[in-house]
């Protein structure tokens, strides 16, 4: 009891609240609920003494997660994402289509929109039975402030046990995206000094083992949306996209592609002709793109980056390298408006190798010696480009926009780096060209993305640019979606203009399933394992 006592007290500390009666008679209630909890139930449940799951194959399912291991806490640095839908939950929920109720059923902003109120499910129970209310909604909200956080807490109130109003010190217009990714978590999960000791969450699943290479979670019968059909899931870490072929071809899986680990594109025509088996793809915003060193001798003149990007053949990669699977980049966030905060009247870059020479002479490069290489004031026209292994098919990819832009008399020399060594050359600059990761391209909203890399101040910027800068904060500061979306817009006008990277392909994510598998589809990013909570098995399987 001294134990929970301290921990409620820690919450306290860090807490700045509106109402401190109202939450001194909350901790009270709270504190004596564990007390009653501990007596009856022994305080903390061991999850290795929770009861397996059923044994009946009809109402399991195998899956594979392409992580270095399998971790649990939910705040954790290198948590697997994939894993976290499963066992905790969110107020919000953030996708492609907006932003829709989860723990909490509405909410209401301030005029100033600094002041958000979130009403909140009722009835709602954590794993060990504990009440979900708004005393754990603003432990939560805390506990993920340990770590710097993008949006600042002035004060928090709990006017009631299912009503949570958080007043931020201004207005912050990505706050329900945000507040959208922190895991709803049980103090009980944590011990005295406020560190992860056991997974509990209010989510559709309840885990049962767990290692570091694999991990089964039993169906949460209570679960207050309903419980799963799907009784038993059972996760095994294999990183190999191969592996997982094999391993689902022999029937030891029943789903791959789920996680962004993503399906060897060479297997997906072969097994779409397999009558065991059904292949989903969806459309990614996810984005493949090549980004320039405008400070290199060679990119320095934009109208050599204009050159690259007409003399790459978009079409001729997604069709070799991902067996037709993905769609053109135009620009820096997508293709259509199917992908949110899309400009739409930037049309990128086609393939025309005619402009692309055109170019190239203008600024000064021929091929005075006719070796096949350009020239310009007695330099080689020889560069670097160097990527990390990311995606499966980068090192391919690579290779044939190698051979691309050799027609135009670029030679490139690739360098493979591990992630370590590259995001160290891409801080630093030390390079011509990079084969970049999409880090932070939310389907909700791109702004951790088009900070990391478009503005002056990120982590590896590849680009300088006032009005973007200044574009880019008034974004962050604006509520209204409406004029945040022509704010949006001008700051992938200045990109373009810049002409900064040669946006290549947005990959389609694809998943192969076991045929009997049904109501099953595929996410964005690591919400892949979510629609589990509803998927089933036909009879038979």
């Amino acid at each position: 009891m001294k134990q929970i006592y301290q921990k409620l007290y820690n919450v306290r500390k860090i807490q700045k609240p509106l109402s401190m009666k109202v939450l001194t008679m909350k901790s009270a209630l709270f504190f004596l609920f564990l007390v009653l909890s501990c007596f009856f139930a022994g305080c903390i449940s061991d999850s290795s003494g929770i009861e397996e799951a059923t044994s009946n194959p009809s109402r399991e399912l195998v899956i594979p997660l392409g992580d270095k291991e399998i971790t649990m806490d939910p705040f954790g640095t290198s948590t697997s994402w994939h894993i976290r839908p499963l066992v905790f939950e969110t107020l919000v929920v953030a996708d492609i289509e907006g932003n829709h109720p989860a723990l909490a059923t509405s909410w209401d902003v301030s005029k100033d929109g600094m002041t958000w109120t979130f009403h909140l499910h009722e009835g709602v129970k954590f794993h060990d039975n504990t009440p979900f209310d708004a005393f754990t909604v603003n432990y939560s909200v805390y506990k993920s402030m340990e770590k710097p956080y993008r949006f600042k807490v002035e004060s928090t109130q709990i006017p009631d046990d299912h009503t949570f109003i958080i007043t931020l010190e201004e207005p912050y217009g990505p706050f329900l995206v945000d507040i959208g990714s922190i895991w709803m978590v049980n103090p009980t999960g944590y011990d005295s000094e406020g560190k992860f000791k056991e997974t509990i969450g209010t989510g559709p699943f309840i885990p049962v083992t767990y290692s570091k290479q694999e991990v089964v979670f039993k169906s949460n019968p209570e679960y207050w949306d309903g419980a799963p059909k799907i009784e038993k899931v059972t996760i095994k870490l294999i990183p190999d996209a191969t592996t997982q072929i094999m391993a689902l071809e022999a029937g030891e899986l029943d789903l791959v592609g789920a996680d962004i680990s993503g399906v060897g594109y060479s297997d997906i025509k072969r097994l779409e002709n397999d009558p065991r088996f059904e292949v989903y793809t969806r459309n990614e915003s996810q984005i493949e793109f090549l980004g320039f060193n405008t400070n290199s001798e060679f990119f320095s003149d934009k109208r050599v980056r204009e050159a690259v990007n007409y003399g790459i053949d978009r079409k001729a990669i997604i069709d070799s390298v991902l067996e037709g699977y993905g769609v053109p980049a135009r620009g820096p966030i997508g293709h259509d408006s199917s992908i949110p905060w899309t400009n739409t009247k930037i049309e990128g870059y086609s393939y025309n190798p005619e402009m692309a020479a055109k170019l190239l002479q203008d600024a000064g490069w021929e091929d005075t010696d006719n070796d096949g290489v350009l020239e310009k004031d007695g330099k080689r026209f020889e560069v670097t480009l160097i990527y990390s292994g990311y995606r499966p098919f980068s090192g391919t990819m690579t290779e044939i926009i190698q051979a691309q832009l050799a027609e135009l008399g670029i030679k490139v020399n690739i360098m493979v780096l591990e992630s370590g060594a590259f995001l160290k050359i891409l801080r630093e600059k030390g390079y011509d060209m990079a084969v970049i990761p999409n880090h932070g391209k939310g389907e909700a909203d791109p702004y951790p993305y088009l900070f990391m890399f478009y503005h002056s101040k990120a982590s590896y910027p590849i680009m300088e640019n006032e009005t973007f800068d200044r574009l880019y904060f008034q974004s962050m500061a604006t509520v209204d979606p409406d004029k945040r979306k022509v704010i949006y817009d001008r700051m992938q006008e200045v990109i373009m203009d810049e002409c900064v990277a040669a946006f290549l392909l947005h990959p389609g994510k694809v998943g192969i399933a076991k045929k009997e598998l049904n109501d099953f589809e595929l996410k964005h990013g690591f919400g892949g394992f979510e629609p589990f909570k509803r998927a089933y098995w036909n009879e038979g399987n």
